[in-house]
């Protein structure tokens, strides 16, 4: 069977490379977009579509109950657009992966991209969970020891089989989604594996111990 490998290692094609341009610049973008500031210069962070405080929380490295302190909230109902306090002990994560390599653009681009074909349309903390389950895998010995590694094993994604890793373009959610995952946050617990028990055929991948599910996805070790 031809293998996978050799297409995608090609080079790129002028459409590809600037498709990857302007992607690239929505990537740079985003920490303005998303809301985030450095705590030495004002302890805020604006709230976006998806956010929970959970996540937010993740993300800065401080707990659910200290942003609601230091934001005088007393509950967890959040709206996009509203100002919360960054309790000063608090920063914005880094975005080294778990196996202490940090992720270029285009690596963040592609985590993007097989969020956007797996979970497009779930809910965002089912986007982060996918990126997530991705993620993890660098760190167990199973996997690859590289993103593109993960995301181009063979047989691995049921997307880059069948063509739709290609075609689609991460959305601004996706593309959160994956700076979140990359950044460390973890919804499934440690999730190695993820299907959608109502399109999945596989008996192996209903073996595996359930940790938890998010939207349509069952999250897996």
């Amino acid at each position: 069977m031809e293998s996978w490998i050799p297409r995608i290692l090609a080079a790129p094609t002028n459409k590809f490379l600037h498709t990857r341009s302007k992607f690239l610049t929505v990537l740079l973008l985003a920490g303005i977009v998303l809301g985030f500031t450095l705590p030495a210069q004002a302890a805020t962070y604006t709230v976006q579509p998806g956010d929970t405080l959970w996540l937010i929380g993740q993300r800065f490295g401080v707990s659910v109950e200290e942003i609601q302190q230091a934001s005088g909230i007393g509950h967890d109902l959040l709206y996009p657009g509203d100002i919360l306090t960054i309790p000063e002990h608090g920063s914005v994560t880094s975005l080294p992966s778990r196996g202490g390599i940090r992720p270029s653009a285009q690596e963040t681009e592609l985590l993007a991209r097989m969020i956007m074909a797996e979970a497009g349309s779930e809910p965002y903390l089912g986007k982060v969970a996918v990126g997530a389950v991705i993620v993890n895998r660098l760190a167990h010995p199973s996997f690859p020891k590289t993103l593109t590694g993960v995301l181009y094993e063979t047989y691995a994604f049921e997307p880059v089989l069948n063509g739709t890793f290609y075609s689609v373009r991460p959305n601004s959610d996706c593309l959160r989604a994956a700076v979140d995952a990359l950044s460390g946050v973890d919804p499934t617990g440690g999730a190695l594996y993820f299907y959608n028990p109502r399109t999945a055929w596989s008996p192996w991948v209903f073996s595996r111990p359930v940790v938890t599910q998010i939207g349509n996805h069952v999250f897996a070790k």
